[in-house]
């Protein structure tokens, strides 16, 4: 008889668990992926001179990821991502030979988007590890501007040509209950950008160039995640 209930039992927590990624449910969610704050202070010298170069500054980085996925079977689902994110940085330099310093800030604004899908396996009621891939294109913008004491100034404006990425990633999501779950995971990506640039001077002729790079990075994200479910997982 114990063995019986046991096996019951584990049969309605293997359904509570497969419930949040069963077909025809829905998966609405955000992530937050990499946030920064970094100050710095550098002295710098060198051998041929007693002048001292001095360098202060700080930035910040924020990126929030909202998604909306379907299940079109069985612990599948597909749907698409977004990615906005914001990144701004301040510094002063100074040298001990001269009274003249200078200032530069730089802020810089991007928006991807792009589809997705992702596949959870195994897990409990309690959680599921899942896989994700990932495509998403990318527009951007931003400038940077420069100025000394003596009253020069500069300011370069970013203009994006082309920009993408893919990649895929691997994370696990903690079941707080039939609807909410808390997620993490780490991936691995693959993108290329062409930038150009107009860099114009406060006295002297101003010029524009262009930049192509492609990087390869690992983006961490820790997010919730909505799971709102179809008729069969309201049964």
């Amino acid at each position: 008889m114990k063995k019986i209930l046991f096996m019951i039992a584990g049969c309605i927590s293997l359904s509570s668990a497969f419930a949040q990624v069963e077909k025809g449910n829905k998966l609405v969610g955000v992530g937050l992926g990499s946030i920064s704050y970094t100050n710095s202070d550098s002295k710098t010298t060198y051998s041929n001179t007693s002048t001292v170069y001095n360098s202060d500054g700080n930035s910040f980085s924020i990126s929030i990821n909202p998604n909306v996925a379907w299940f079109v079977a069985d612990k599948l689902a597909v749907g698409g991502g977004v990615s906005v994110s914001f990144y701004s940085s301040k510094s002063n330099s100074s040298n001990t030979s001269s009274t003249t310093t200078s200032e530069s800030k730089s802020t810089q604004p991007s928006f991807y988007i792009g589809p997705l899908a992702r596949y959870y396996f195994g897990g409990s009621s309690k959680g599921m590890p899942f896989a994700q891939v990932n495509f998403q294109y990318g527009i951007y913008g931003g400038k940077s501007e420069s100025k000394t004491s003596t009253g020069s100034s500069s300011e370069t404006k970013t203009k994006p040509k082309g920009d993408w990425n893919a990649g895929a990633a691997f994370g696990y999501e903690h079941f707080v209950n039939k609807n909410i779950g808390l997620y993490a995971s780490v991936g691995f990506n693959y993108g290329s950008s062409k930038t150009s640039y107009e860099y114009r001077p406060s006295t002297g002729t101003g010029y524009d160039y262009t930049s192509t790079y492609s990087r390869f990075y690992i983006p961490v994200n820790v997010g919730l995640q909505v799971h709102i479910l179809g008729k069969k997982g309201k049964k």
